[in-house]
């Protein structure tokens, strides 16, 4: 384990931008997100947690697939690559790294590899920030998780005040860390980012034991409790949104003239009205009812029943964001009381 000065951090987030294109919490109005820094003193080291989360550095809320442009008859396909050079993404909580491990379950497989993820993946080095004080809306001990957790990511930050302590975790955080910026850690500060990592754990709300979820969902399709739930859903998609592991898209092509065009893969959600919504007119999820049983039975039961971790990794952005204050620890609550009458 290293230890880095707060006062050498800068000077170690420069060299890094010289050699990496480098991601970052940035202040966007009253929002912080992950964005590209040129220069250390925009991103932000001394957040709880981002309005929204890195999955974007990943899987852009909208991104060009490829252009194309027809000729005599002839279709010319331009791919899109945007990844010019090694990438690192600095100051993740641990949340937000373990649900990129989630989402390399869907876009990074043997089968089909989603090319244009995987690229971004491959290429990016995570260095996640543990938290010392969660939120009183994390809940990610429930579904898994840690606020110290070590789930994809590279290096694992503990803040000790005056300095990092950085735990390299793969072959590629080491790398990040043979600067000349860090030196070795002693007993003494390994021995207190242990004890801030279980103060941690202490801090955290009473939790909704998720343990029996998977199991007491199946059988509840037809369950009256969807439709009590679904009533104050405004169908927003906020949730989705702001959630690192929903990833919904949808794909559209955009003519831009008589012979050429892109293709455009956007963020959508399973809220929405028309995303079931076929082209022969029948709507297989036609009300709030089935779209808020879709949400919960993907998340809480469709990926465990499938070998996957829960596709929840208690970050609360979902209880933060929703404008008619739906939290989803108590849906999860209302569930497992209903199951149990």
């Amino acid at each position: 384990m290293k230890i880095i000065a707060k006062e050498k951090w800068p000077d170690f987030v420069a060299k890094l931008i010289e050699d990496y294109e480098v991601y970052a919490p940035v202040e966007a109005g009253e929002a912080i997100t992950f964005q590209k820094i040129r220069e250390p003193k925009e991103g932000q080291w001394h957040y709880a947690n981002t309005t929204t989360s890195a999955k974007g550095v990943f899987l852009p809320q909208t991104e060009t697939l490829f252009c194309y442009e027809m000729n005599n008859g002839h279709v010319k396909l331009e791919p899109i690559e945007d990844v010019a050079k090694d990438r690192v993404l600095l100051a993740v909580r641990p949340c937000d790294a373990r649900a990129v491990s989630i989402l390399d379950r869907v876009f990074d497989t043997e089968e089909k590899p989603d090319v244009y993820y995987v690229n971004r993946r491959r290429r990016t080095t995570i260095v996640a920030l543990g938290c010392n004080v969660p939120r009183s809306t994390c809940f990610c001990t429930a579904v898994g998780g840690d606020p110290f957790g070590k789930e994809g990511a590279d290096v694992l930050l503990t803040d000790l005040g005056d300095r990092y302590l950085a735990e390299p975790l793969t072959p590629r955080g080491e790398a990040l860390l043979s600067t000349a910026h860090f030196r070795e850690a002693t007993q003494k500060e390994r021995s207190d980012a242990k004890r801030i990592a279980t103060h941690a754990r202490k801090q955290m709300a009473p939790l909704p034991d998720t343990t029996s979820l998977p199991s007491a969902l199946g059988g509840m399709i037809e369950a009256p409790i969807w439709q009590a739930l679904q009533e104050r859903c405004l169908g927003c998609a906020v949730c989705a949104y702001v959630c690192p592991t929903c990833y919904c898209f949808d794909i559209v092509d955009e003519v831009c003239d008589a012979t050429s065009g892109k293709r455009v893969r956007n963020w959508d959600c399973c809220q929405f009205a028309v995303y079931t919504l076929e082209a022969s007119g029948h709507n297989p999820r036609p009300t709030g009812r089935e779209r808020m049983r879709q949400r919960v039975m993907h998340k809480f039961n469709y990926m465990a029943m499938g070998g996957a971790p829960l596709g929840c990794v208690g970050c609360g952005r979902c209880v933060i964001s929703c404008p008619v204050n739906i939290d989803i620890r108590e849906i999860l609550g209302a569930i497992t009381a209903a199951k149990a009458t």
